[in-house]
């Protein structure tokens, strides 16, 4: 593809991403849950457990998107976005594996369409603006960890977001992201807070608008001090870190946090590790009763 033709996909990604949007009533300046607006649009959404999937849509005998649940969290809902593209774009049956996955975005116009589209609907130009006003970030001097906990704010990856941010917003020079990506970021993090590789950290402040904090068992969550949990079977208490109190998830279900003084609340949402199963029952305790 040349420029040209990149242009004029992107533009169709993004108008396309909006009314996606407009169609699931969720406003331009709120993250979104691609796993119900998928739902919405009248696909299947399954969850399967293996290491070399990364996601599938088929049209027949009726639409299906499966997600490859051993990914982390940023990359399945990403994946979801980017299936429900080829959904809504009439692509056809897709089989996505995490090595051919790697090699295909820049080379066939469908994925790269696909790809723009989702990072459109997950990270719309008005919601990333809010989200940077509201936490008074400058782009001029954004710093990894702001990065990362934008990235947890929008359900994706550090990388990912970094990306949208200079290719498909324009609003970070290239040089800049260069440098920011080379900070492996997620694996600081990790460090910092003593969680183990295979499970995420996520970061919650109190901009934390419009969208539930998503957890497997196993993540860690963390929140400002004054935030309390209103139900701490999902949750266990860790320990506190620079003022603000670390979480490890520990029990499927929902829960909640809040904070009075600052009429501020957020619903805690945790699933399953690897979960298998439709989307819609991933946070139930119980295994789910196939639908057939």
């Amino acid at each position: 593809m040349d420029w040209r033709q990149q242009k004029q996909l992107a533009r169709v990604a993004a108008m396309e991403a909006e009314k996606t949007r407009r169609l699931a009533k969720v406003p331009s300046i709120a993250p979104i849950d691609p796993f119900d607006i998928a739902s919405q649009r009248g696909c299947e959404v399954r969850f399967l457990s293996l290491p070399s999937l990364e996601g599938m849509y088929s049209p027949e005998p009726k639409p299906i998107v499966v997600i490859g649940s051993e990914r982390p969290a940023g990359r399945r809902r990403f994946t979801c976005a980017h299936e429900l593209g080829h959904h809504i774009f009439k692509h056809g049956m897709q089989v996505e594996d995490l090595n051919a996955q790697k090699h295909k975005g820049s080379r066939c116009p469908n994925e790269f369409l696909v790809d723009t589209f989702a990072g459109f609907l997950l990270m719309s130009q008005l919601a990333v603006v809010r989200a940077f006003n509201d936490r008074q970030i400058s782009i001029a001097s954004i710093q990894p960890e702001q990065i990362y906990k934008l990235a947890n704010f929008f359900g994706v990856g550090y990388a990912t977001l970094l990306n949208h941010l200079t290719y498909s917003l324009q609003l970070l020079p290239e040089e800049q992201a260069q440098k920011l990506l080379k900070i492996r970021m997620a694996k600081l993090v990790k460090e910092r807070y003593g969680a183990s590789a295979n499970n995420e950290v996520v970061i919650v402040d109190f901009n934390w608008l419009f969208r539930s904090v998503d957890l497997d068992v196993g993540d860690m969550l963390v929140l400002p001090q004054e935030a309390e949990v209103e139900e701490k079977m999902q949750l266990q208490f860790l320990r506190e870190i620079d003022e603000q109190n670390v979480y490890i998830a520990v029990a499927p279900g929902l829960t909640r946090s809040a904070c009075l003084d600052r009429n501020w609340a957020v619903n805690v949402r945790v699933a399953r590790k690897n979960y298998e199963g439709l989307a819609r029952f991933r946070y139930l305790e119980e295994v789910e009763a196939d639908d057939d």
